[in-house]
């Protein structure tokens, strides 16, 4: 009997001590430092302000040439066969980066802001009421992708399709009607904040 009770307790004795390292925590995983370096701001500074040049320059060289050609009617056929896939091949060749552009006012669903662009987006369009403080290039830090965002601001050859809807040809809206159903992107003044071009930059 008492062999009994003494192989009963040690096999108890056993089980406890299994079950109290069951429970034993394994130690905090380390969370790295992702407070960004001098040299990664500059990287995302000159790599959000390059791809961003390169958006202006092409997709303006278009929308120039086809108000040159065909007028405003072009230019929007144009912009809606052309922009979204143009804007995104930016980014093709730079590794790590994905170019789109973001705005308040949508002329395409596709342009619509999540919620850290509309937080950007009001921040620009709050200093665009300031006198003398136009909106300037952003950052904004998530863990593994940075976010460059770029202003853009309505030029004279903006008003063309982007201005006063009532000062637009039946043509246009007509077009615009037919092309962007959904369209918020008018009755825009001169030197008006229009959004902005998004740079999402890989962190390494």
């Amino acid at each position: 009997m008492k062999f009994f009770s003494t192989l009963i307790g040690s096999f108890a004795a056993l089980l406890f001590a299994g079950c109290e390292r069951g429970t034993e925590s394994s130690p905090p995983a380390v969370e790295r430092d992702r407070t960004p370096s001098a040299e990664e701001i500059q990287h995302v500074q000159a790599t959000g302000q390059a791809a961003a040049k390169v958006l202006m320059e092409s997709l303006g060289g278009q929308l120039k040439g086809a108000l040159q050609t065909g007028g405003p009617v072009k230019a929007i056929e144009i912009c809606q066969q052309t922009a979204i896939p143009l804007t995104s091949s930016v980014g093709v060749n730079l590794d790590g980066v994905i170019v789109s552009r973001k705005t308040l006012k949508p002329r395409n669903p596709a342009n619509s802001p999540d919620e850290m662009d509309r937080a950007v987006l009001e921040k620009m369009s709050k200093a665009v009421m300031t006198p003398g403080s136009p909106p300037q290039p952003m950052i904004e830090w998530q863990a593994d992708v940075a976010r460059f965002y770029h202003p853009l601001m309505i030029q004279e050859v903006c008003l063309n399709c982007h201005g006063d809807p009532t000062l637009f040809s039946p043509e246009l809206n007509d077009a615009l009607a037919k092309a962007y159903p959904q369209d918020q992107a008018t009755g825009y003044a001169l030197g008006d904040f229009r959004g902005v071009i998004r740079v999402d930059i890989e962190r390494p």
